[in-house]
């Protein structure tokens, strides 16, 4: 309506609606999260790990002792789980250490707020990667879509990193796609990856498309970030770390499928075992291995095969990619797909021929809906209903899926329409 409507009255009565439904649903999110006692729950991990920083217990017996995180979580009337533990790097609790000077709730509440500015942020460098002369009103419209989003939604509300992490691999693009300054992404990088390993693999892709500036200087600063960290940190933590880091994965799958794993693993996981826990058969382990490879070979493909692929499809799947091949992907870490969104709602809108833009339209609008709060608060109703469908609950990977094949299918189709080639990035 905002799009169509040609009047003003009309406009502003489908934002106030929008607006309204936004907030009864971000109030019955965060509801249901206080009831469950989740509010601000994995930010206590981060905390402790704060403490343990200023207080100079930098080795790996303090800084990932389950013990006194237990204690911190009972102190502050949190739940107890077995498999849940700080499971970042020590470097990650050397940068925020700051945090741990004041309080809980007030450095909970900072932390928010840097979340808050965080994603806006992210949402404005990927909008302009994309559109560099976008609207402040197609902005705005950008910004509230994000927020619609329960991937957004969980990770402020339990305080996880994800929403710093996608601002920070946002301002990275900006950088590398727009900007062509190197240096700027190859920093922002650098301090995701020392905040979460995980977007390591986006090295992988940045390398695969033969931009080498990036990926020495990426390289260079994450030796230097590893050098002056173990001047406060020791090194032996981050060696601890390193060696751990495979059984820190395992741990927290141990939480269970989907909808809390919502990789394939985790889908072919509730299919299996019915929605009830139990232990993985070796074969699907397996698969997923191969399917892994597979992902990285075809996405690896896709986005170093033309020196003059379109830079849209490039941030896309350079953003997938760390989502296609964890074996892990819990709801908030969907917040990295953002950028793979935009991307391909950008190319739908300027594909020629109106076949194939309805097609794509319909999975990018099935892949922003099935991530949204209504969806989510459906699929959940539904459930809780009618148990027997607890399948319906892998809407993340469905998601992830739509955008995937779109991009992919963007990038075999290529050489692109004349108005896809009229605004190629530099």
């Amino acid at each position: 309506m905002l799009w169509r409507a040609n009047r003003y009255p009309v406009r502003l009565l489908a934002g106030a609606m929008a607006l309204m439904m936004l907030i009864l649903c971000v109030i019955k999110e965060w509801q249901g999260l206080g009831r469950l006692h989740f509010l601000g729950y994995d930010y206590a991990f981060f905390y402790n790990a704060f403490l343990h920083v200023l207080e100079g217990q930098t080795d790996w017996t303090h800084l990932y002792d389950p013990s006194a995180e237990r204690a911190f979580l009972l102190a502050q009337h949190d739940p107890i789980d077995p498999h849940n533990h700080y499971v970042y790097p020590p470097q990650f609790a050397w940068m925020f250490a700051w945090l741990g000077l004041v309080p809980f709730g007030m450095s909970l509440a900072i932390w928010r707020a840097l979340s808050v500015a965080a994603g806006i942020m992210g949402v404005y460098w990927t909008t302009k990667t994309l559109w560099p002369r976008i609207r402040r009103g197609h902005l705005i419209l950008a910004v509230a879509a994000a927020l619609t989003l329960t991937p957004f939604q969980l990770d402020l509300a339990v305080g996880n990193v994800n929403t710093i992490l996608f601002a920070l691999l946002a301002l990275s693009f900006y950088a590398i796609y727009r900007m062509d300054r190197p240096t700027l992404g190859a920093m922002a990088l650098v301090v995701a990856v020392f905040i979460k390993v995980t977007p390591l693999v986006i090295l992988v892709a940045i390398a695969l498309q033969g931009r080498w500036r990036v990926v020495v200087r990426s390289v260079l600063f994450i030796f230097a970030g590893l050098a002056s960290s173990f001047l406060f940190l020791g090194w032996e933590s981050t060696a601890e770390y390193a060696a751990h880091f495979l059984q820190f994965g395992r741990q927290s799958m141990e939480n269970g499928p989907a909808p809390y794993n919502q990789s394939l693993l985790g889908v072919l996981e509730l299919v299996w075992d019915k929605g009830r826990p139990g232990p993985l058969p070796v074969w699907l382990n397996v698969l997923f291995d191969v399917y892994a490879v597979a992902m990285l070979i075809v996405i690896g493909f896709m986005v170093g095969r033309r020196p003059d692929a379109h830079a849209s499809i490039r941030m896309g799947l350079t953003a997938l990619l760390p989502v296609a091949i964890s074996p892990l992907v819990e709801q908030p870490h969907m917040v990295l797909t953002f950028p793979a969104l935009m991307a391909s709602f950008y190319l739908v809108r300027r594909q020629v021929r109106k076949r194939e833009r309805k097609i794509y339209a319909i999975l990018i609008a099935g892949a922003y809906g099935l991530q949204t709060l209504p969806v989510t608060f459906l699929l959940n109703d539904a459930t809780h209903l009618l148990p027997s469908i607890y399948w319906i609950h892998i809407q993340m990977f469905v998601s992830f899926a739509f955008m995937l094949a779109v991009l992919l299918e963007m990038a075999r189709r290529e050489p692109f329409s004349s108005a896809v080639r009229r605004v190629r990035f530099s």
